[in-house]
């Protein structure tokens, strides 16, 4: 698969959008302004270039336009400390030629933004050189400016793939998993690999054991022939055995699961995080939440929806819009609460005790397919009607 070209992009929102796409090197790509650039268009045209890295803007408040575009890439924002004059601007535009003010704004914004990370890139330029690594050079631009983290920490993160400070940095960082819920994971992990270094240290014992016991067989057996003291001898190497088994199947399912767990994480971008309830019901609401923690956007897997409690119900709306169910929701309990219910048979989950993890594509298509805007407009007309 072919990198894409790591982009800088100046806007300047209004009525008359303007737009500016430069290439990690300073260079313009495009430069444009119309009455139509909202951000859907914004977004699909620049997909186009390749993959944002920074976002400027000439004003000190960042607009809701730039946060927002920026958001959608995981971008950086430059924006300078006081709002750039129209004379700076001119002047660093002055080599470049525009149809209107709008996209010389737009082409400042991103000029600037260039100038702020200039330094930074010669760094990173002298780094790669110097320590060879120019096969992951934009890949280390991009970690560096998005992530703000160090260069010499960067080139490692890229070059050891599965390592776990690797997850840490890139699902903190990108904060696509809040960091409570990671760090229960990773606890949870952590927990899995201290048990499995445990039973390695218990079979070692067992094995220890067993081989001592067949050493102290061959020593008694001539010198004791007593058939109940063999059969007691031979039972307990049976059950030993029957032990040891059975613990290099708890190690066999520990490692496949600490497999599991590496390979979702470190590739959590492509996956939402589901919380799981067997009911909306207040006894299981009460005892594992003290575990989910479930907080403002979060997802929810619900084995059986149509038990629901009045109270959870009420403490849940503000927080939650989006539940998952295993069991078919009836239609009456469907229009009454104030979720967006989605079922989980056309959804492609990975459950764990507490949590399950649903691959992205998967689930926004199966959401596109629900009418979520006339649900909230429903819901609102009833909350109105419970109030009059």
């Amino acid at each position: 698969m072919v990198n894409k070209k790591l982009l800088i992009v100046g806007i300047d929102p209004g009525t008359t959008t303007g737009f500016a796409v430069l290439d990690i090197e300073g260079n313009l790509i495009h430069l444009d302004s119309s009455k139509q650039l909202d951000l859907k268009k914004l977004i699909s045209k620049t997909l186009d270039f390749g993959k944002v890295v920074l976002v400027g803007t000439d004003k000190v408040k960042v607009p809701g336009l730039i946060e927002a575009f920026a958001a959608k890439f995981g971008a950086r924002i430059a924006s300078p400390q006081e709002d750039i004059k129209v004379y700076e601007k001119r002047k660093m535009i002055s080599n470049f030629n525009f149809n209107d003010e709008h996209q010389g704004d737009a082409l400042a914004s991103a000029l600037f933004a260039y100038k702020e990370i200039k330094t930074l890139l010669d760094k990173i330029d002298f780094f790669v050189e110097d320590a060879k690594k120019h096969s992951i050079r934009d890949k280390i631009k991009e970690l560096v400016i998005t992530k703000k983290m160090s260069i010499k920490n960067a080139a490692s993160i890229i070059e050891k793939g599965d390592e776990e400070s690797q997850i840490i940095e890139k699902v903190i960082a990108e904060k696509k998993l809040s960091e409570n819920d990671f760090l229960k994971l990773y606890n949870k992990l952590k927990k899995y690999e201290a048990e499995l270094n445990l039973i390695k240290s218990y079979n070692n014992n067992l094995r220890k054991r067993i081989s001592n016991l067949e050493k102290q067989d061959k020593l008694e057996e001539p010198k004791n022939n007593n058939k109940k003291f063999v059969d007691f001898k031979e039972n307990r190497l049976r059950f030993l055995e029957n032990r040891l088994k059975s613990r290099e199947k708890d190690i066999e399912y520990l490692n496949l699961l600490i497999k599991k767990f590496n390979k979702i994480i470190s590739d959590i971008n492509n996956f939402y995080i589901l919380k799981k309830l067997d009911t909306l019901g207040i006894n299981e609401f009460n005892f594992k939440n003290k575990i989910l923690n479930i907080q403002t956007n979060d997802l929810l897997l619900i084995d059986n929806p149509n038990i629901a409690s009045a109270s959870i119900i009420n403490l849940l709306k503000n927080k939650v819009f989006v539940i998952v169910h295993k069991k078919p929701i009836s239609k009456k309990i469907e229009a009454e609460l104030p979720f967006l219910f989605i079922s989980a048979k056309s959804l492609k989950i990975d459950e764990y005790e507490h949590f399950a993890f649903a691959e992205k594509r998967h689930f926004e298509t199966e959401k596109s397919k629900v009418n979520w805007i006339k649900k909230i407009i429903d819901d609102y007309r009833r909350e109105k009607e419970e109030l009059i």
